[in-house]
């Protein structure tokens, strides 16, 4: 990378407006005479929907007054992955080949499954390979949502590790060949991991280099997402990246009295003063403020583009009229009134209801057929669009409905928010929620831990198998066996963590599963053929040498874990059983990738029962801004029943009231889960 190329990350919390901000500051640097290339490494992309234009390859956007040249891409980690194994198959198999039981035609499938880490090395060597030629001067990045962003900031580590790996499986055959053979030259197999950890140890650094790599941190002026913008920049920081600026996305500007944007405004205000002791300490403090719709577009994301790029940023929310602070004062000291777990929710759910459909009705969760007799519920969709707090009221409505009945709601999601939805302290062990009813469990997949655990009693059988051919416990051939684990396709460790507790699905009646945003999601469905796949091909290792070693408990293992991942196929295929909810907001880009999740999830063999439309301005108050913003939502929510629900039909949708401050706690989400809507003809 040339040392004027600058790589600027724009990251942050699923919903929170990354692919808008990154553009946005593109197309400011463009106007400002630069060549700036956009790249997202979101699998879910929405860069294209936020410019307005449709992307194939590498991209020029068409001038919009600026004097630069933009061009964007959405990069396609599979075609990537796909190209660097092109390049690299023949030693990469021939280490694999060598190292291990495999022979080239297991190595072969194995390779096509894909290996830890190489995704997103892949997607930052790719965009190392774009500033190679000269195309831009910056490279802006929108990353997917938190975990996966972690996942490809920390990715040259992982793959320094995996070359480690790689290493020690050619390490026997690198000493006979120089020892017995008499050959002391570097086979392309060593130049391979030569190149590997090269290429680890320069991006490393390069991602440390503040000359060349910024992060910029995206969050929106609620609780929720600065908490977890607090963690993500704390663990980032920690591996040496610079992150010295913190957006804070759509902060409601100043307006006329109005009970629900006075309230919003005043707890927007809270949080952005607090963040001026914690996360915004030391750094830079960007506001940009809400826009009635939603800005797409080169011409709405230019607007913004300018704010982002000012030379002083606003450290504070826009001023307040005389009579709005008054009126934000008020509401936030009823507020402070009321003890917490039990705060006042500002909701629109007893006003006459405005919707897309004059047919529409208060409805109780558990009296829907996407509801009723389910086994399984997820809730899936884009990031930031509230899946945590729908499904958590879902689940509080199940159990109160029935107290016989059995609910577990769990969390899959690597970041973490169901606690601090539930406002109370979750683990990865079922445990009842204070506050909560009786028949409720709640738990927080501990992912890394559910596969250590797996993978302990497959190397325990591991073990077995090599002492009972007469191979020590502690040789270098028990250690290659083993790292064969270590090149277990990326994901394995969410798959195992769901599918831990589907393993004790009979403990309850309904599994309420809160998922990752929509790429991270789609990845774990589809996870469980991938992994099948590889189980199998270490099975038919062991077949072929049936002749030689007893495979014992090590063969029992993987038999197990093939079953056990089969029966988790058919059982998520099984639209009796288990039922797929996505959730979204009535605006453009949410409903776009809505539409195209409901096709994905579609290809998987997994049925949409409903969709869910989170936070609508369902009776709006006397003010100009809930006005426009209520007269846009029914626009796009006429757009989402013709999406989703297309000739077939048979998908309801429901529509959740907006409020102020967001539902937390047993209490709050129960009270605004009654607030839910659907049309007559769904119920």
């Amino acid at each position: 990378m040339k040392p004027e190329t600058c790589v600027v990350f724009f990251g942050g919390k699923g919903g929170v407006g990354k692919t808008t901000c990154a553009a946005a500051w593109a197309l400011a640097k463009a106007a400002r005479g630069g060549r700036v290339l956009i790249v997202s490494t979101d699998p879910a992309h929405s860069l294209g929907d936020a410019l307005r234009i449709r992307l194939s390859g590498v991209t020029v956007v068409p001038r919009g007054g600026f004097s630069g040249a933009l061009r964007a891409l959405e990069l396609d980690a599979r075609r990537a992955f796909a190209r660097w194994l092109s390049r690299h198959r023949r030693p990469l198999g021939d280490i694999l080949e060598q190292g291990t039981w495999l022979d080239r035609e297991d190595v072969e499938q194995l390779l096509d499954l894909s290996i830890p880490g190489i995704d997103e090395l892949v997607g930052l060597l790719e965009i190392t390979r774009l500033s190679r030629t000269g195309i831009a001067d910056v490279i802006v990045v929108d990353t997917a949502p938190t975990g996966h962003t972690l996942r490809l900031l920390a990715a040259p580590e992982t793959v320094g590790a995996m070359s480690g790996v790689l290493d020690a499986l050619h390490e026997e055959h690198r000493l006979i060949r120089d020892r017995l053979a008499r050959v002391g030259r570097p086979e392309a197999s060593d130049r391979f991991i030569e190149l590997l950890s090269n290429q680890a140890r320069e991006m490393a650094r390069r991602l440390r280099d503040r000359r060349q790599t910024v992060v910029r941190w995206i969050t929106l002026p609620e609780e929720l997402s600065v908490a977890e913008a607090t963690d993500a920049v704390t663990a980032l920081e920690r591996t040496g990246l610079h992150i010295p600026e913190i957006i804070v996305n759509r902060v409601l500007p100043d307006g006329r009295p109005c009970p629900l944007c006075d309230r919003r405004r005043a707890l927007e205000r809270d949080v952005i003063a607090t963040m001026r002791g914690g996360l915004g300490r030391g750094r830079a403090i960007r506001v940009v403020a809400a826009e009635r719709l939603e800005p797409t577009g080169v011409k709405a994301l230019a607007r913004i583009g300018r704010t982002l790029t000012q030379s002083r940023p606003a450290v504070v929310a826009p001023n307040a009229s005389r009579s709005s602070r008054a009126a934000g004062r008020q509401a936030t000291r009823r507020m402070s009134e009321v003890p917490t777990g039990s705060k006042p929710v500002v909701s629109l759910s007893n006003h006459p209801v405005v919707s897309v459909s004059n047919q529409m009705r208060s409805v109780r969760a558990e009296s829907l057929d996407a509801f009723r007799n389910a086994k399984l519920l997820f809730f899936a969709g884009k990031g930031g669009v509230g899946k945590t707090t729908v499904a958590a009221a879902a689940a509080l409505r199940l159990a109160r409905a029935d107290p016989d009945r059995r609910v577990l709601l769990m969390s899959t999601d690597p970041a973490h928010s169901l606690g601090d939805v539930l406002s109370a302290r979750v683990g990865d062990r079922p445990a009842p929620l204070a506050g909560g009813p009786p028949n409720l469990r709640v738990r927080e997949v501990d992912a890394p831990r559910a596969w250590t655990a797996r993978r302990a009693a497959v190397e325990s059988a591991l073990d077995e198998l090599t002492a009972a051919v007469g191979v020590g416990g502690g040789s270098r051939t028990t250690t290659r066996v083993s790292e064969l684990m270590d090149l277990a396709p990326p994901g394995v460790d969410e798959l195992f963590g769901v599918l831990s507790m589907f393993e004790a699905r009979e403990d309850y009646d309904v599994i309420v599963v809160d998922t990752a945003p929509t790429g991270h999601a789609l990845r774990l469905l589809a996870m469980p053929d991938i992994v099948r796949q590889w189980v199998q091909a270490l099975l038919r290792v062991l077949l072929k040498y049936r002749a030689l070693v007893r495979p014992g408990q090590f063969a029992a293992e993987l038999v197990e874990m093939s079953g056990a991942i089969r029966l988790l196929r058919e059982f998520l295929r099984d639209p009796k059983r288990s039922r797929f909810l996505i959730v979204t907001r009535p605006a453009e880009v949410p409903g776009a990738e809505t539409e195209r999740l409901a096709r994905r999830l579609r290809r998987l063999h997994l049925g949409v029962a409903a969709v869910v439309a989170n936070a609508v301005t369902l009776a709006p108050e006397p003010c100009r801004w809930c006005r426009a913003i209520a007269a846009a939502e029914r626009t796009h929510l006429r757009l989402l029943e013709r999406r989703v629900r297309g000739r077939r039909g048979g998908c309801a949708i429901i529509q959740t009231p907006l409020s102020a401050p967001p539902p937390r706690g047993a209490s709050a989400l129960a009270q605004w889960g009654a607030g839910w809507i659907v049309d007559v003809a769904d119920g």
